[in-house]
């Protein structure tokens, strides 16, 4: 009795140490003794979905990151900086080195959550990509551009590690996709009233820019926004399928009118039209039912692509060289792809959606806590923890 009374004094110990080592969020503890000490007070707790992290999320994290230094900050550092090829290319180095230490430094002060992950690498590349196009539209000089562009970057990194803190996976990914949306629609409009809004006539181009930058800042609230209000459950893979659902749409509106010459403002309206129906027809058929880890929604995707390839062979053949050809084989492989889905959900056979019993993945007991309280342990021991 003396040793197992020693090993649950241990245990309780050891869990204490862990959780002093992170930040806690808010959250409501049932506990058995209200003293407790400022240290374990100030501690946060990293389980459940929500506020997990892990070395592999900090590695991915670091990764990411250090891929941006190589691809957007270092190029535009440099840009910003030269005067000649040799500052350029020190100037590069220096911001492509750096990203990896400042990222694999930051990792080790904050908490890097799955959200956090996806919303400051997703933020970066479309917050640089967006100055880069608004810069470019207005004919800004070089220099001033690689600076916009560099802060823009720089800015969706840490807007995403700022609005990531509090959000799962999911959430973070329906605010990447809500910006998406948003920003081809935007594009899509802007098609159908000036097939080529690049260039000198019709549509001003840094209006043009300017709206299509203003709207995916929108759709990311639109997109967190979904992943809160309604009733099921957003997994990662779930807006996996959500893309997948409009590209399946696009695919069928472009059967609807591939043969039929249409003009360039008729196929923008129905590509749009068709990929914001296919988004809704996977959101009520795939994503209110089932809940998909990141690799289910990957294999989903491989399905429809495997289908459609299927269904465009097939169609080829069919058609030959009729006139309608083109109408008949995207939709053979509109029809393959959504066949494709359906045997993939089969095959996979994806867990139901959790729906609002999900709050349960935020509730945390901790059994530890009774040997602590019966060996009369000083401190404050959480029985029940909730985090919200």
């Amino acid at each position: 009795m003396r040793s197992l009374h020693h090993a649950l004094l241990g245990l309780a110990f050891a869990a204490s140490t862990a959780e002093a080592q992170q930040e806690p969020p808010r959250r409501l503890d049932l506990a058995p003794d209200s003293t407790r000490p400022a240290a374990v007070e100030a501690a946060r707790d990293t389980t459940g979905p929500r506020w997990a992290s892990s070395q592999e999320l900090r590695n991915r994290f670091v990764r990411d990151q250090t891929a941006l230094g190589f691809g957007l900050y270092a190029p535009a550092f440099a840009v910003m900086v030269a005067n000649d090829g040799v500052t350029g290319t020190a100037g590069y180095l220096v911001m492509a080195g750096g990203s990896f230490f400042a990222a694999a430094e930051l990792s080790r002060r904050m908490r890097i959550t799955e959200a956090r992950h996806l919303l400051s690498t997703g933020m970066a590349i479309r917050g640089g990509g967006s100055a880069l196009l608004i810069a470019s539209q207005s004919g800004m000089d070089r220099k001033p551009a690689a600076a916009v562009t560099l802060l823009g970057g720089l800015a969706g990194t840490a807007s995403g590690l700022g609005f990531g803190g509090g959000l799962t996976g999911g959430e973070a990914a329906a605010t990447l996709f809500g910006h998406d949306l948003a920003w081809i629609t935007a594009f899509g409009l802007t098609l159908a009233g000036d097939p080529d809004p690049f260039d000198s006539t019709g549509v001003d181009k840094t209006s043009s820019a300017v709206a299509w930058t203003a709207a995916g800042i929108g759709g990311y609230f639109a997109g967190r926004l979904y992943a809160g209000a309604v009733p099921h459950n957003v997994t990662v893979g779930d807006v996996q399928t959500l893309w997948l659902g409009a590209t399946i749409g696009a695919l069928g509106g472009g059967a609807a009118i591939a043969s039929s010459s249409p003009s360039d403002e008729t196929v923008a309206l129905a590509l749009l039209g068709s990929a914001w129906l296919g988004t809704i027809a996977a959101e009520r058929t795939i994503v209110r039912r089932y809940d998909h880890t990141r690799s289910e929604g990957n294999l989903v995707a491989l399905g429809g692509g495997a289908g459609a390839i299927m269904g465009m062979g097939i169609g080829v053949l069919i058609a030959g060289s009729a006139d309608r050809g083109e109408s008949m084989t995207l939709g053979f492989a509109t029809a393959g792809a959504v066949a494709g889905v359906a045997m993939a959900e089969r095959y996979l056979q994806p867990g139901r959606d959790a729906g609002r019993l999900a709050w349960l993945d935020r509730l945390t007991i901790r059994p530890g806590a009774l040997a602590a309280a019966a060996a009369r342990t000083p401190g404050r021991h959480a029985l029940v923890q909730f985090t919200f």
